[in-house]
């Protein structure tokens, strides 16, 4: 399993790794993490929750960017300068205005409901990888595998999630995607959905993290993918990333309660 770690320099989102996987190491048996901070992140693993920093697929000890190791204890996350992008709420709440979105995704929450938007022609690899986790029903368990959940979430930094069960099970993935960060010209501004990978930049499979605030820090380095924008919804992100937390064995920041993606639609 594999976790996002962070340090005061850097911070990283981590994700447990599926038992159920192929276990090569290519992220698709594995977790992803996300960190934030103002440097680059690194990841190591196939799979894991990650704790602030850059995301990632695995679970280790790490600074920097998203890595696939086991997180300590992650530093504060702090969000940086933004800039770029295709729109932005700045750090404060309310739905965000976006321009030059492709699709419409509607993802019901045991919170409630997020209106996301998809940038298909900015990032298409990672859009149609989305979408076919969404036919699969991957995420909302209509596969018969069990529904995943956001099962790390940071104040001041991300919700992660799109990998595991309600019991921290990570379910096995398709295989790897190319990281599209640097030639989408999309960064990671809050409210914008990016894939969590390991410490190799093309090993995202499955899980995603929502930015809570303006991470440029995950946009240094082979950065992380962004693919997609709240556009209605985040009052429930930010109900989401006020939950109480707690560690479940290797993984930390894991809501109290779980939170359930029941249903996810493509319009």
């Amino acid at each position: 399993m594999q976790r996002l770690c962070i340090s005061l320099a850097s911070f990283v989102l981590l994700v447990p790794a599926c038992d159920s996987g192929d276990g090569d190491g290519d992220a698709s048996s594995g977790t992803e993490t996300a960190s934030t901070t103002t440097g680059a992140g690194s990841s190591d693993g196939s799979g894991g929750m990650s704790t602030p920093g850059n995301p990632s697929t695995t679970a280790t000890t790490v600074t920097g960017n998203p890595t696939t190791a086991t997180s300590g204890p992650p530093p504060t996350a702090t969000s940086g300068e933004s800039s770029g992008g295709t729109g932005s709420s700045g750090s404060s709440g309310g739905d965000v205005t976006t321009t030059g979105g492709s699709g419409l995704v509607v993802m019901e929450t045991s919170m409630g409901t997020l209106s996301i938007e998809l940038f298909a022609e900015e990032a298409p690899i990672t859009v149609e990888n989305f979408i076919a986790y969404i036919d699969a029903g991957f995420y909302d368990g209509v596969d018969g595998l069990g529904a995943t959940v956001f099962h790390r979430v940071i104040p001041g930094f991300v919700i992660q999630g799109g990998g595991l069960t309600d019991e921290l099970v990570g379910k096995a993935t398709m295989p790897a995607i190319v990281n599209e960060h640097g030639v989408s010209g999309l960064t990671n501004l809050r409210g914008t959905l990016s894939m969590a990978r390991t410490n190799d930049p093309n090993s995202a499979t499955s899980q995603f993290f929502v930015n809570v605030v303006d991470n440029a820090g995950l946009d240094s380095g082979d950065g992380y993918a962004v693919f997609a924008q709240v556009v209605e919804g985040m009052d429930v992100v930010d109900a989401i990333v006020a939950v109480p937390t707690t560690t479940v064995g290797q993984f930390e920041d894991v809501p109290v309660d779980a939170i359930t993606i029941t249903s996810v639609t493509l319009e």
